[in-house]
C-alpha cells in the first residue's frame, strides 16, 4: 500500500465551477474521482434525504465480512485509536462497501461526526457521499486522504479524512480504515497512524489465512522480518524471541532465537503485552548496543491475538532516532508498587445491587480466590472481570481472556494448554504455549465456562487443582500460577444437577460469587441513560417512560446503541422524543401497566405532599426507604 491518492483542498468556487459544468483549474486525479461520483449519482449537496441507518440484522449482516478483524485486531484498533482521539480524529472501520461497522475515539470532533452520519450503520460508498476517503480508498484499493473541498458532497467540506483499505490474501479490499476529524485538524502523522494499522491488520488476515491452512506463524512471519530494514523480532509468549531479522542480531547479537526477550532487549513479556495493548504513541525508548555504538532506540510492539482474544505473541520493531530524553520502557509503565487508579471507575451505576457487586469484587480482588461472575451478555462481565484484576496484587502481571464458546472443543484446549511439536497435522514445529503458560504471574478470564465440553472440563479441573496441565500432545507436566475468573450467563447449578457441568469444577470455581443484575432489573436505567447522553442531548418525559417501561434484553450495551442512534435522529436539535426511539421502546410503553400507575401515584403523593418525603411515605402507607427507591428507579430523584 504505497501509492497514496491525496486530494488537497480547492478553492470553494473551483467546487462549484465544476458542479455547474463551468471550466474549473483542477487536478486530473481530483476530476476522475468526482466524475466518477457523479456517474454514480452521488448528491453533492449531501446526504439523500431518504438515507437509512441500517441497524439489528441488517448492520450485522454487513458486519460479518470484518469479523475477523475483530476477532484478531482488536488491540490494534485500540492502539490507533488512542493515538488519533488526542488529536479529535474520530477512527472508522467499514466493510468494503462503505457501511460504517465500529467507531472509537473522536475526542471534540464527537459531536459533529454524528451531524454528518459518521456513525455505525452509514453508508459512506461512493455512490452515496460521492468522493470521501473511506469509499474513494474502496474504489481505487489504494489509501486515501480528502482535504476540504475536495470531497464531492457539500456537507463534507468542513472535514479531513484519511483512509487505507485492509486488504485479504487476495489483494482485494475486505474493509476499510479512516480517521476523520475538522480540517482544521489536518495533520500527516495521522495518515501514518491508520496506515500502519491497516498493515497490521493485514498481516494479521494473512497470518490467519495462513494459519488456518496449517502453516507456521513464525514462517509466515520470518518472510516479512527479513524485508524490513529495521531490527525487527517476533517475540512468542511466554517472552521466547522465535526469529529476528539480520538487523536484530547484528545489535543484539547472533543467536537471538531461543532467547528471553528481557536478557535479549531488557524487556520482559508482561510489559511487552502491556506496550502491545496500550500503544504509547510514538514507541518507548530503550537503550541498546554495544561499548561506544550504544544508542538511544524507539521500541514498536504490535499484538498478535488469537481468535479468543489472547496475545500470543508480538513483533517488536525497533526504530531509530529518538530525540528525547529517553526513559527505560518499564519506567513507562506501573510498576506492583504504584498507586493504581481507581479500577472499578468505569462502572457507573445509582443501583444499589450493582453496587453492591462492585464492592464485594473490591474485597475479591485484593484475595486470590477464584470468582465466578453471573451475568447476562452486554451486563458487563468482562469490564468487571478487568476492574478486579486491575485492583487485585495482580495487576503488573499478564491479563488474557479467552470466550469459550466462541472455539471447538480441540481449538479451546490448544489456546488455553498449547501444544508439543508435532501434536498434529499443521502444528509448528518447536509447538505452541498456552494460556495457562502465558498468564502465569496474571489473571486468566474464562467467559462463557459452561460452555465447555465434559474432557475441556476434566483438563481445567486438574489445573485448578493442582497448578499442572499437559499441552496436547505432551507427557510433561508444566506448572502455571493464574487467577481464574469465569462468568457465565446459564444456571450452572441447574447444569450440575441434570449432568451438563462437572459438581466438583462447579465448587472450586466459585470460589465467590458476583452476580451482576441485568437492566431490566437496575433502578438506575435512567440515571445511566443520563450518563451515557451527557450534554449531547435529553429525554423527553415520554422518552423517559419508554426507557424505564423497556425490558433492555441487550443490556447496556443494548441502550448505549439505541441512544447513540436517538442523538443522530434528532438532527441536532438535541431533544430526544418518542418518535426517535426504536418501534420496540415506544411499544413498551403502549399498554397502562403496574408500573405506571405506581409512578403516576407517587407522583400524586410528592405533589400533594410538596416534596415531603415523610409525608408523602405516610399518604401511601409505605415507608421513607421505599419513597426512595421508586424515586430512583422512575427518574425522580
Amino acid at each position: 500500500m504505497t501509492d497514496r491518492l491525496i486530494l488537497d483542498d480547492v478553492p470553494a468556487t473551483a467546487w462549484d465551477a465544476f458542479h455547474a459544468g463551468r471550466p474549473a483549474a483542477l487536478a486530473p486525479e481530483l476530476v476522475r474521482c468526482w466524475a466518477r461520483s457523479r456517474a454514480l449519482g452521488a448528491p453533492p449537496e449531501g446526504p439523500r434525504p431518504e438515507d437509512v441507518l441500517l441497524r439489528g440484522d441488517a448492520l450485522r449482516a454487513h458486519a460479518g465480512p470484518v469479523e475477523l478483524l475483530r476477532a484478531v485486531g482488536d488491540a490494534i484498533l485500540d492502539r490507533a485509536t488512542a493515538r488519533v482521539a488526542d488529536r479529535d480524529f474520530l477512527l472508522l472501520l467499514a466493510n468494503a462497501d462503505g457501511v460504517i461497522v465500529k467507531t472509537s475515539g473522536g475526542g471534540g470532533f464527537a459531536p459533529t461526526a454524528e451531524r454528518v452520519l459518521l456513525i455505525e450503520g452509514a453508508c459512506w460508498s461512493e455512490d452515496a457521499r460521492g468522493t470521501n476517503a473511506i469509499g474513494t480508498a474502496a474504489l481505487d484499493n489504494r489509501p486515501t486522504e480528502v482535504h476540504g473541498h475536495a470531497h464531492f458532497g457539500r456537507s463534507y467540506h468542513d472535514l479531513v479524512c484519511y483512509a487505507a483499505p485492509v486488504r485479504g490474501v487476495d489483494g482485494r479490499p475486505i474493509a476499510v480504515l479512516d480517521a476523520t476529524s475538522r480540517l482544521d485538524r489536518a495533520d500527516p502523522e495521522i495518515g501514518r497512524t491508520i496506515l500502519d494499522a491497516a498493515r497490521a491488520l493485514e498481516e494479521l488476515v494473512r497470518l490467519h489465512a495462513y494459519a488456518s491452512a496449517g502453516a507456521s506463524v513464525a514462517r509466515v512471519l520470518g518472510r516479512s522480518l527479513d524485508r524490513m530494514r529495521e531490527p525487527a523480532m517476533l517475540i512468542e509468549a511466554p517472552g521466547l524471541i522465535a526469529r529476528a531479522n539480520a538487523s536484530a542480531r547484528d545489535l543484539c547479537g547472533a543467536n537471538l532465537a531461543g532467547r528471553d526477550a528481557k536478557d535479549a532487549i531488557g524487556v520482559d513479556w508482561p510489559t511487552l503485552v502491556r506496550e502491545a495493548l496500550a500503544g504509547t504513541p510514538g514507541g518507548c525508548a530503550l537503550e541498546l548496543g554495544r561499548g561506544s555504538a550504544r544508542r538511544a532506540w524507539r521500541l514498536r510492539v504490535d499484538p498478535i491475538a488469537a481468535p479468543g482474544g489472547a496475545i500470543v505473541a508480538v513483533l517488536a520493531v525497533l526504530e531509530p532516532g529518538w530525540t528525547i530524553a529517553a526513559a527505560p520502557v518499564t519506567a513507562l509503565l506501573p510498576s506492583r508498587s504504584a498507586p493504581p487508579d481507581d479500577a472499578f471507575a468505569a462502572i457507573v451505576t445509582e443501583d444499589s445491587a450493582v453496587s453492591a457487586a462492585v464492592q464485594w469484587s473490591r474485597q475479591l480482588a485484593q484475595s486470590e480466590l477464584p470468582v465466578m461472575l453471573l451475568a447476562e451478555t452486554g451486563a458487563g462481565k468482562e469490564l468487571f472481570a478487568h476492574a478486579i484484576h486491575r485492583a487485585s496484587p495482580r495487576a503488573a502481571g499478564p491479563w488474557h481472556a479467552i470466550n469459550c464458546g466462541a472455539l471447538a472443543p480441540s481449538l479451546l484446549e490448544a489456546e488455553l494448554f498449547g501444544y508439543a511439536p508435532g501434536a498434529f497435522t499443521g502444528a509448528e514445529r518447536t509447538g505452541r504455549t498456552g494460556l495457562f503458560h502465558a498468564a502465569t504471574g496474571g489473571t486468566l478470564f474464562l467467559d462463557e465456562v459452561a460452555e465447555m465440553s465434559p474432557a475441556m472440563q476434566a483438563a481445567l479441573l486438574r489445573v485448578v487443582e493442582t497448578g499442572t496441565f499437559r499441552r496436547v500432545g505432551d507427557v510433561r507436566l508444566e506448572r502455571t500460577d493464574v487467577r481464574i475468573v469465569c462468568a457465565t450467563c446459564r444456571d450452572l447449578g441447574a447444569l450440575v444437577t441434570t449432568g451438563g457441568f462437572r459438581q466438583d469444577l462447579y465448587y472450586r470455581l466459585k470460589g465467590a460469587t458476583v452476580r451482576i443484575p441485568p437492566l431490566r432489573e437496575r433502578t438506575d436505567v435512567l440515571a445511566l441513560a443520563r450518563h451515557i447522553l451527557a450534554d449531547r442531548a435529553a429525554l423527553s418525559p415520554e422518552a423517559c417512560d419508554a426507557v424505564v417501561a423497556y425490558a433492555w434484553p441487550g443490556n447496556v450495551r443494548e441502550l448505549k446503541s439505541v441512544l447513540s442512534v436517538a442523538i443522530v435522529a434528532t438532527a441536532g436539535a438535541g431533544w430526544i422524543e418518542l418518535r426517535h426511539l426504536p418501534p420496540e421502546l415506544a411499544c413498551a410503553t403502549a399498554p397502562t401497566t403496574l408500573g405506571d400507575a405506581e409512578r403516576e401515584a407517587l407522583v400524586r403523593a410528592l405533589t400533594a405532599a410538596s416534596g415531603n418525603v415523610s409525608l408523602a411515605a405516610r399518604t401511601l402507607g409505605v415507608a421513607r426507604s421505599t419513597i426512595h427507591r421508586m424515586k430512583r428507579r422512575y427518574g425522580l430523584a
